[in-house]
């Protein structure tokens, strides 16, 4: 394998979850396996002309989840320099309000060297436009994912959930609320939300429902991989629901794989990649309007040694094939088998 150095230029800090992920976790591993990285992040003038000195050093350059016309320009000016190119991808552009963005997007992806996503969806959508294009689950740094010690029976079950409130209150609400009111009606639980970014409305929803107590927490500190793990520990089942609208089609579904990591079994929505990550009845459910909500939450709740195996195979699943180690590897070999190729505008 060639000597590779990388230079990552992300769209944003170890805050912003998308270049945690696939862009510093990423690093951290290949420096691990031998390649020399550095890494670029934030969108305003400077963070590009520091990119722009760092791009004479390096062989490989990784383009993450940015999308303006000086992006594109970047990759020109890579490609002359004969430097391999990869734009990775993360996220639906059904979010992608401007017909320019969207054109630089598709000129990136069709004139980079290759295009990395994280789900199938992804996948099938970046194939229009570039036939080097690889799946690189967004994938879990085990080292951060302690398993925890779990409590006794006899505490309440709590249910967990973490993420931006702000981007996902419509469907907390409207897929969790009426389910809650019901299963609060017959077992003593928690519900516990973790990043509601002081949405009002989320506090106005979950605060008053008969029987229930829920724990709100604004925020944490999302670089701190020991504060994320913290906020979980008392997770019993972890929830993730989603509407099938274009936005979440297209989403990696990292919300189950931190769950399982941490040993929670997960009930979720069965959209996007939360349909391949979720195993129904191995290592977590697939719930589909309230019935399915009811049922499924009852059972874990009701079932200490379900909630255990389910939560022991959705762990081994997470080592086995959504690992950060294998990710980077698979990355290494994606870059090192790169060749220049001819630029198209």
């Amino acid at each position: 394998m060639r000597r590779l150095r990388i230079l990552f230029f992300l769209l944003g800090s170890r805050n912003k979850a998308s270049s945690r992920v696939r862009g510093f976790w990423i690093a951290d591993e290949l420096t691990r396996l031998g390649s020399k990285c550095m890494i670029v992040c934030g969108n305003d003038r400077l963070s590009f002309l520091r990119c722009l000195i760092r791009l004479l050093w390096c062989n490989t350059i990784y383009i993450q989840k940015r999308c303006s016309r000086w992006d594109y320009y970047l990759l020109r000016l890579a490609d002359l320099l004969r430097k391999r190119t990869i734009y990775d991808i993360d996220d639906a552009y059904s979010r992608v309000k401007s017909q320019n963005t969207l054109r630089n997007i598709k000129r990136i992806m069709k004139n980079a060297s290759a295009v990395t996503v994280g789900s199938n969806n992804l996948l099938e959508f970046a194939k229009q436009y570039q036939e080097n294009t690889y799946y690189i689950p967004t994938s879990i740094k085990l080292e951060n994912y302690q398993l925890p010690e779990r409590k006794h029976e006899s505490a309440p079950v709590c249910l967990g959930w973490i993420g931006n409130g702000a981007h996902y209150c419509r469907d907390l609400i409207e897929i969790l609320k009426e389910p809650l009111k019901e299963i609060a009606a017959q077992h003593k639980i928690r519900l516990k939300l973790v990043g509601v970014c002081k949405q009002k409305v989320l506090y106005q929803e979950f605060a008053n429902i008969p029987g229930l107590e829920t724990i709100f927490i604004d925020s944490i500190d999302w670089a701190d991989p020991a504060e994320v793990r913290k906020a979980m520990l008392d997770f019993d089942i972890g929830l993730y629901p989603v509407h099938a609208n274009d936005f979440n089609l297209y989403k990696c579904g990292f919300k189950a794989l931190e769950y399982m990591a941490l040993g929670i079994p997960v009930v979720a929505s069965p959209v996007g990649a939360n349909s391949y990550v979720v195993n129904q009845d191995v290592d977590g459910y697939h719930a589909n309007g309230k019935k399915e909500w009811v049922d499924s939450l009852s059972s874990l709740i009701t079932n200490q040694s379900a909630r255990k195996n389910m939560g022991q195979a959705g762990r081994l699943k997470v080592e086995r094939q959504y690992n950060i180690s294998e990710s980077a590897k698979k990355m290494a070999r994606i870059m090192a088998a790169l060749k220049h190729r001819k630029f198209y505008d």
